[in-house]
């Protein structure tokens, strides 16, 4: 792992720790354990992104990093799929779709919808996140896709530095 990769895993890392501290308040509005896994999940796709230094700025990180794993033999050992490339294949499909909704929620990337950080639309803003049912958030929550998907991206970051 190059010093780059470190630097971003090790913010990642905290922002996923925050992350699961505030999803595990239910009396606080989605959108900030929504902010946070957002966070979490751009930094650890950009650890991975860095391994051939500098990349462009960009909230767009996640996604690739997500299909990259399809074809990344270490990760797929690391995390029990060893031999078994059609079980981990499947997952990775099924996760894209959800990364691609993550990756999506930066304002700069969502500019005139929801976004987990400011009001809507830009221009006249009329919904606060805080008020907002993040359809993406109760996805991750209720259905098995989901969690699934939310168990994924746990251990990845237990397991980042054997295979970024």
């Amino acid at each position: 792992m190059t010093e780059y990769q470190r630097l971003f895993l090790v913010q990642a890392r905290s922002d996923f720790v925050v992350y699961e501290l505030l999803r595990g308040q239910a009396d606080l509005p989605a959108c900030h354990a929504l902010h946070y896994l957002q966070m979490a999940t751009e930094l650890l796709g950009k650890a991975h992104a860095w391994k051939h230094g500098p990349r462009p700025r960009t909230h767009r990180a996640l996604v690739g990093f997500v299909r990259s794993l399809s074809t990344n033999r270490k990760a797929q050992r690391q995390l029990g799929y060893e031999g078994r490339n059609d079980g981990w294949e499947h997952m990775i499909r099924k996760s894209v779709p959800l990364a691609e909704r993550i990756e999506r929620l930066p304002p700069a990337l969502e500019r005139d919808g929801p976004n987990p950080e400011y009001p809507w639309p830009c221009d006249a803003p009329r919904t606060a996140p805080v008020e907002h049912t993040f359809e993406i958030w109760q996805q991750l929550q209720e259905t098995a896709a989901g969690r699934h998907f939310l168990h994924l991206v746990g251990r990845l970051f237990e397991a980042a530095e054997t295979f970024l």
